[in-house]
């Protein structure tokens, strides 16, 4: 009759040792993977209007935070979002927009181009810019923002347009 406390016993500290093991997982790979507890983040945010396609300045604030907040929030939402202030169904746009950064030494990274297909009008765009796109030291970076819009009225193109925003920003 001694057996089964034994088994329970030998579960129970499986089951604890289980969790120290996924705790230390969380608690240490974070900043393992950033290589320091607090990294900067670049929150780059412009807004895009289809149609005559204009842009505004893009700005940027820089920010330290954990390597948890970074990989956990941050970056589990994807570096670029974009959402509609004011889109109309008016006609079509295709957009292509392409993001290059220069680092404080002068080396340039393509950080590859979204797509975005829907309606004419207004949309704010913000661009995160961490670690993993090479913003890890200090000094001044330059984010180039290419735009190209084909604008489609009523079936029929009615222009490809293009448009450039650039973004300059220190990390301390």
């Amino acid at each position: 009759m001694s057996a089964p406390p034994a088994k329970k016993k030998s579960r129970k500290g499986l089951l604890a040792l289980v969790v120290i093991v996924i705790a230390a997982i969380v608690l240490v790979i974070p900043p393992a993977l950033a290589g320091a507890l607090m990294v900067p983040v670049s929150k780059v945010v412009f807004n895009e209007t289809t149609g005559s396609l204009s842009a505004t300045q893009a700005t940027a604030n820089v920010s330290l935070v954990t390597a948890y907040g970074y990989y956990f929030s941050i970056r589990s939402q994807g570096m670029f979002r974009t959402s509609d202030t004011s889109v109309n169904s008016n006609g079509n746009t295709t957009i292509k927009i392409d993001l290059k950064l220069t680092n404080p030494s002068g080396q340039t990274t393509d950080l590859g181009n979204t797509n975005i297909n829907g309606g004419i009008g207004t949309r704010t765009h913000t661009i995160y810019l961490s670690i993993d796109q090479g913003v890890r030291v200090a000094g001044s970076y330059t984010l180039n923002i290419d735009i190209t819009a084909s604008v489609t009225v009523a079936g029929l193109l009615q222009a490809n347009l293009t448009a450039v925003v650039t973004s300059t920003f220190t990390v301390s």
